[in-house]
């Protein structure tokens, strides 16, 4: 029989033959560790049993070297086609992420660039990216930004209407618009100071009282309507006389059902 060639075998039967002689940490050791320390003792060990050792399958209870089997696999599931970097759009878009603040997003994909450059050159060499905020009666305010970001956040006043153009400062100072946004309005801090709102007040009138299991209990305000509808002068008051609530028996009905 020819002699083993610890070079040819893979880690795996490398860590088993390990495993014979009881090597620590076996399973740590690289391929060319494995074959510096087994060439060592493979010498002790006869021929016919590492050959027995090599050809062994591996038990059911080792999962390192087990061979998968279709129900270990994971389900497959579709997600669709991933989600695009951009659209090949030029815009921007705000949104209000509280009454201070603005998050201010955009995209410049599309042939904007390009209209620019044939009508006023390669005027991006030497110019600033920046966000100008059109504020109601405030007049405007040029915010620089690092234009790859793709996002920038603004603060803002409470109780105010926004609209953001981004764009770029050319040489002398001049505003070369790309895309603007829709304008928004941040909430307020406080509460409304509207108050010509009225709001009912329920009467006692409303509740009633019924005996429970553990005492008097109060009534749900649907069945306590309901209750006040069946009365003549509620029924008469909401229904036009008829004193008969919708899906209520009628008189007649509960004659006929008295044994």
């Amino acid at each position: 029989m020819e002699p083993i060639n610890l070079r040819k075998l893979k880690r795996p039967q490398l860590i088993q033959l390990a495993g014979h002689f009881r090597i620590k940490r076996r399973h740590r050791l690289r391929k060319r560790e494995l074959v510096k320390r087994l060439e060592k003792l493979l010498p002790e060990l006869p021929e016919r049993v590492a050959l027995a050792l090599l050809q062994r399958k591996p038990t059911e209870s080792s999962s390192r070297f087990a061979p998968t089997t279709p129900q270990d696999q994971p389900p497959y599931v579709d997600r669709g086609a991933p989600i695009p970097l951009h659209y090949g759009q030029d815009c921007v878009t705000a949104l209000v992420r509280d009454p201070n603040c603005l998050h201010i997003f955009w995209e410049l994909e599309g042939p904007r660039r390009g209209q620019i450059m044939e009508r006023h050159g390669d005027v991006f060499t030497d110019a600033s990216w920046v966000l100008r905020l059109h504020a109601d009666g405030d007049g405007t305010q040029d915010i620089p930004i690092v234009v790859d970001g793709c996002n920038w956040y603004l603060s803002v006043a409470e109780d105010r209407s926004y609209r953001v153009e981004i764009g770029i400062i050319a040489r002398g100072g001049r505003f070369i618009s790309i895309a603007a946004s829709t304008r928004v309005r941040t909430p307020r801090m406080d509460v409304s100071p509207d108050t010509t709102s009225e709001w009912m007040m329920v009467d006692d009138e409303f509740r009633v009282k019924r005996l429970g299991a553990k005492g008097p209990q109060v009534g749900t305000f649907a069945e306590t309507l309901a209750e006040r509808f069946r009365t003549p002068d509620m029924g008469s008051r909401f229904l036009g006389g008829s004193e008969r609530v919708p899906g209520s028996r009628t008189p007649h009905q509960r004659t006929r059902e008295k044994p």
